[in-house]
């Protein structure tokens, strides 16, 4: 049915069919045939008026499909295996269609200073990848490469365009301390003479605000051309996307590239898919980890991965040929988009992959760099110390040399041998080609062989048929046309563009090689029983740890996932102190410190923190090299930490670059495969996924080309508003709740649950102000505070005692916990609540907090290397909004020997059982620890600290004595 723009529910023709293909398209509530009848048909029997049928509702979806723009192209590979894909370009210009996306973007990359925090401050956006091609002033376009003139007078070749936020030259404007981010060129001055314009020879930054003319309005003073020594830097021709644009803003997009294998099945029978998604870098870290922004791009079960990838390299290449052409929401206009790869993010073995390197398991086990060899040599003292440092960088061209040369080995006589020997001393194995060699290899043996009574064919009669086979496998492609498609992917370098991921790496990888150690270690000891009493025991406040299930924990020890891991990091030192060697100790000290580095989500100072970080590696490695020397050779992903400065350095925060936002995708992906008919599940992937898309963006505002009115249209205003007034439809779709409680709020102290509900502030509202009992305010302990410190009393008289406030950080810190806060003369101190007085007046705000102090002692903890805090008689008073965040600290058992334990009952289904649970009594100590090991508001406890205190020890001292001695002891085996 045709609806014509305008309409309350455009593009659908009714709000039933409006409501109904919205609730349909849920990624993760999807609905089968049989239970959308059922759903249907239960409308209709209690009456709803204009309810579709089934039929209906499909017809609507493909109509309005392709109304908006249906990406689903059939893809047939060089070996014959069918799969579709959603072209990319279509999700490119959806985000840029959507206000929810496009207002989030970053155009430009952006010099962050001294510091980082987001993929476009990495180095590689910033100075690597080609510049985003134009800049727009006053209505004016300029294009990199293109002569321009300045405000000055004088002339101007820009090459790169970028964002900062530069303090300025003169002190004019000093008292501003917030510096506006503003747009800039770096590139060279060019200065006009009769001979011809001079391009000088030293790059320059000036801010785009500056130009005047454009390479057009210059067009008549071109007539000179420009000098020899000049034209390296300057052609006086235009760029060639002002063309293709015809007069459009043009904008670069790059993309982060994911791909997994997964399984389609919800039960524990392995379905295998290889499936790639792909998120816009111009978006912020805080939008790319939304589930909304995640676009789903491809899958089968039967093409390899690399096929799906050559696709999808394809799909990039086509886009960024043509380029796209998008409405621009935010600036209501045309615009057209070029796509380029940014990086390609993944676990371990499918980066390998992805890297034509033969994995975790050869000799040569790292796809970034050369390090590595034989067992022997990974043995003697060379090799070892080699592992922990960078190697010689891979390159793409020295990968591509060693595949062809695969090539040319499996023609030759002994191929098997030589192939093998070519993998064992590269490293290199590329899965696309990989099948071709082996081809020829067989089909080489069969030839060779000789039949009893006949003669050998001669070498040159077999080269000649096994070239003739190859020729006939490749159809009239080129050998480099038969082997890994990133290899030569324009701006993508896959060994340096393949990031060491930190889910795999770090948590399912070296947390969990010393989570078997000590495991090993306490069960063998017969000490597990008390660590588990232990862990139940930890102060949870502020960790932002929900996986700290001690039970769960100790019983599936070999069955932990990434968020235990994570969990553990940040609380093992508090647990194992005497219960393992202090090496083992040692590494869970590091472990903790390394965690916190790797999560950081904003770094200050780039060069300070990866020293830091670099600091922190080398020092795990060698107290790794202490417990257990051979792991290091037996397990890459201990080396693979080595490479992280580097490319937190090229992408921003190592978390980026993490996977969990794609692993978590993982699930929506699956219920798409579980819930089609499985006959052709590539296709029914990637329609379910459309329709989905379609849904999201049209009720979210997005725009879309109708061709019928040949303008760009979004939908109908009662399509706009719904989400607004319906949040949880919204959280169907991937968009969550963005409401944050307000800071210094508060939840009163109250005799009944019945009595309050928890809204989506944080805060409790109470319904019967009767049930509330005020106190006086001569009754409180901030009344003693006031007194004891010779302060006037406050004007109200009665106020309702709290339980909770609500931090700056949004936080509900609870009565008893432990906070950071701001005194009276501004200064940031950790404190424990004791008391909280709320307003009676409406709204619950906080009016007064009263917090017992701790104080810094001057060193750290000698054993786990935390600081150390005392607990004063110290009492203060603070309002709500002065509490900063939530802090963890743990009661120092080690120093106070709290060693007796006491019982704490079981809940079971939100019931207090008779069943008991140990768990240890702390001794009354003023002693604590403050917990630099918690990933959650790091960068707070971080400026807290004393400068005294900002620096741990490093664990090994002399790094060349430990790993001599692990290489003694490995060759003494």
């Amino acid at each position: 049915m045709k609806v014509n723009p305008g309409g309350a529910y455009y593009p659908w023709s009714s709000k039933a069919h409006f409501l109904t293909a919205l609730l349909f398209s849920s990624a993760r509530l999807p609905f089968s045939d049989v239970q959308k009848k059922a759903v249907l048909s239960w409308a209709k029997e209690l009456g709803a008026h204009d309810v579709p049928s089934l039929k209906a509702v499909k017809e609507s979806n493909e109509h309005i499909c392709e109304l908006v723009g249906n990406p689903m192209r059939k893809v047939t590979s060089a070996s014959g295996n069918v799969f579709y894909i959603n072209d990319i370009w279509h999700a490119i210009a959806k985000d840029y269609a959507n206000p929810l996306t496009r207002f989030s973007m970053q155009d430009y990359p952006e010099d962050g200073g001294d510091g980082m925090s987001q993929v476009f401050n990495g180095q590689k956006m910033l100075l690597e990848l080609p510049s985003p091609p134009a800049a727009r002033v006053d209505g004016k376009i300029y294009f990199v490469n293109e002569l321009l003139q300045e405000c000055s007078g004088g002339f101007f070749v820009p090459e790169r365009f970028f964002t900062a936020s530069y303090a300025p030259v003169n002190g004019r404007d000093s008292q501003d301390s917030c510096q506006e981010n503003k747009t800039y060129a770096m590139g060279r001055a060019v200065q006009y003479t009769d001979a011809g314009f001079i391009v000088s020879d030293e790059q320059e930054i000036v801010p785009v605000s500056n130009f005047r003319h454009s390479f057009e309005d210059l067009v008549d003073k071109l007539a000179c051309g420009v000098t020899m020594s000049s034209e390296k830097y300057l052609k006086l021709t235009p760029h060639p996307l002002r063309e293709k644009s015809k007069g459009r803003m043009v904008y670069s997009v790059p993309l982060i590239i994911f791909m997994d294998d997964v399984s389609g099945n919800v039960s524990k029978q392995w379905n295998k898919h290889h499936a790639i998604y792909m998120s816009n870098a111009n978006l912020p870290r805080e939008m790319l980890e939304k589930e909304f922004c995640v676009r789903f791009v491809t899958s089968s079960p039967h093409a390899a991965p690399m096929e799906l990838m050559h696709a999808m390299k394809e799909s990039i290449s086509a886009a960024a040929d043509s380029g796209i052409f998008a409405w621009d929401c935010k600036f209501d206009e045309e615009v057209m988009l070029v796509p380029e790869g940014l990086f390609l993010a993944g676990d371990n073995p499918m980066q390998a992959e992805e890297c034509s390197h033969a994995g975790l398991n050869c000799n040569y086990f790292c796809r970034t760099c050369h390090v590595g060899g034989t067992k022997e040599y990974k043995e003697s003292e060379a090799g070892y110390v080699s592992l922990f440092t960078e190697g010689t960088p891979r390159t793409p061209e020295e990968t591509t040399s060693q595949v062809l040369k695969q090539f040319e080995t499996a023609l030759c006589s002994g191929a098997t041998g030589k192939v093998v020997a070519a993998v064992s001393t590269t490293g290199i194995r590329d899965s696309t080609s990989s099948s071709i060699i082996n081809t020829l290899v067989e089909m080489g043996k069969k030839l060779r062989k000789r039949d009893v009574g006949q003669p050998a064919l001669p070498e040159s009669e077999v080269r000649a048929k096994l070239e003739e086979e190859l020729l006939d496998i490749l159809q009239g492609r080129t050998h480099r046309d038969a082997i890994n498609p990133l290899l030569g992917m324009n701006n993508i370098n896959v060994h340096m563009d393949t990031p060491t991921e930190i889910l795999h790496t770090v948590l399912l990888g070296v947390v969990k090689y010393f989570w078997g150690q000590t495991a090993f270690v306490l069960e063998k000891a017969k000490l597990l029983t008390r660590f588990q009493t232990r862990l139940d025991s930890l102060d949870r406040d502020g960790l932002n740890a929900p996986s700290l299930n001690a039970d769960y924990i100790c019983h599936y020890k070999g069955g932990l996932i990434g968020k235990h891991f994570k969990s553990l990091a940040q609380v093992m030192p508090f647990v194992v102190y005497d219960l393992v060697p202090k090496s083992v100790l040692d590494g869970w000290t590091l472990i903790g410190e390394l965690v916190v580095l790797i999560w950081h989500t904003k770094i200050d100072n780039t060069e300070h923190y990866l020293a830091k970080l670099a600091r922190t590696i080398s020092d795990f490695l060698n107290v790794t090299a202490q417990c257990a020397p051979s792991i290091l050779i037996s397990k890459p992903k201990f080396h693979f930490l080595v490479h992280l400065p580097a490319y937190i350095r090229r992408f921003g925060p190592a978390i980026i670059f993490s996977t969990e936002r794609y692993e978590s995708f993982n699930h929506v992906f699956r219920l798409t495969c579980i819930y089609n008919n499985r006959q052709a599940p590539s296709r029914d992937t990637c329609m379910t996924f459309v329709r989905n898309d379609t849904a999201k963006h049209i009720a979210t505002g997005g725009y879309w080309y109708d061709t019928h009115t040949e303008r760009w249209v979004h939908g109908g205003p009662q399509v706009l508003t719904y989400l607004e007034h319906h949040p949880e439809q919204a959280r169907l779709l991937g968009i969550p709740d963005q409401k944050l409680a307000d800071p210094g709020m508060a939840n009163p102290a109250i005799h009944s649950q019945t009595d309050s509900a928890m809204i989506g502030t944080g805060r409790i509202i109470v319904t019967d102000q009767s049930k509330h009992e005020a106190v006086l305010w001569q009754a409180t302990r901030c009344a003693d505070i006031f007194k004891k410190n010779g302060l006037k009393s406050p004007p109200s008289s009665e106020y309702y005692q709290g339980t909770s406030v609500v931090t700056s950080e949004h936080e509900t810190s609870q009565l008893g916990g432990h906070v950071i806060f701001r005194d009276a003369l501004e200064k940031t101190r950790i404190g424990r609540i004791r008391e909280i007085l709320i307003a009676t007046a409406p709204g619950h705000s906080v009016a007064f907090v009263a917090l017992q102090t701790f104080s810094f002692m001057p060193a750290r903890h000698p054993l786990l290397h935390l600081p150390c805090l005392l607990l004063t008689d110290e009492e203060l008073i603070v309002s709500g909004t002065d509490i900063i965040c939530i802090a963890n600290v743990q009661h120092n058992c080690l120093d106070a020997k709290c060693t007796e334990l006491t019982t704490k009952h079981l809940w079971q289904e939100r019931t207090q059982t008779d069943r008991t649970a140990s768990v240890v009594k702390h001794q009354i100590s003023p002693q604590y620890l403050l917990n630099m090991f918690s990933i959650h508001n790091y960068q707070h406890l971080c400026s807290l600290l004393p400068e005294s205190l900002s620096e741990t020890p490093l664990r090994v001292s002399d790094p060349g004595a430990v790993r001599r001695a692990a290489v003694r002891q490995m060759q003494g085996k």
